[in-house]
């Protein structure tokens, strides 16, 4: 009845827009204890903890009720990944999304990834700490490190380096690389065709020393 109820959460994590959350359904803490695992387990995974290699479909973050953070420590191999989902909802890569966005600093962050994160489509996780790759394009709240995807990225707060055809940040401490960069806060550079911060958008290079700029000191008015 158990491992029934499991499959049951997987299935609308994947079919709910707004996931498990606040609806009802039974924790997926609550149907399996906090334990550690070692040397490989197979995700999405319900463990605690995962030391050495993580494989599967998604990330465990795709089990959307959770109280406890998932955490991998090593390798986290994803195929073919959460980007293959979010290549419906394009639309919903802009800044402004993730400024009222429901994965905010008040929900725990459901998965998070120290070490090396490889993805065939792409990822949708709260926080990297370490090195990210994909084919396609990665979404989250941190990155603690290095971002690269083909197509876009789309985090809250990059402290690192973000490399894609379009990088989106509300902040960034480091570098953005890609042909079209947007940044709400910079503290650091940014490079490609076009590059937008809170002080000035420019073509080629761009940079910020991180304090408010013009717009957001007239917004503070």
């Amino acid at each position: 009845m158990k491992k029934i109820l499991i499959a049951l959460l997987f299935v609308v994590a994947f079919l709910t827009p707004g996931g498990l959350r606040g609806q009802g359904i039974p924790l997926a803490d609550s149907l399996y204890p906090c334990k550690d695992r070692y040397v490989f387990r197979f995700i999405p995974s319900l463990a605690c903890n995962i030391y050495g290699i993580a494989l599967g479909p998604v990330g465990s973050e795709a089990i959307c009720n959770l109280q406890r953070t998932r955490k991998s420590h090593g390798i986290n191999l994803q195929v073919p990944g959460q980007g293959i989902f979010q290549t419906f909802h394009i639309s919903g890569f802009r800044l402004e999304n993730i400024q009222t966005d429901t994965n905010s600093d008040s929900i725990p962050e459901r998965a998070q990834h120290n070490g090396l994160l490889i993805s065939l489509t792409g990822t949708f996780t709260e926080r990297i700490n370490g090195l990210s790759l994909s084919g396609w394009m990665s979404r989250g709240n941190i990155v603690n490190g290095i971002s690269i995807n083909p197509l876009w990225n789309l985090y809250r707060t990059v402290n690192g380096i973000s490399i894609g055809i379009v990088n989106h940040s509300l902040r960034v401490r480091g570098v953005q690389i890609g042909l079209y960069n947007r940044a709400g806060r910079l503290q650091g550079i940014q490079t490609g065709l076009w590059n937008v911060n809170d002080k000035r958008a420019l073509p080629l290079i761009n940079w910020s020393n991180g304090k408010a700029g013009k717009k957001e000191r007239s917004a503070g008015k």
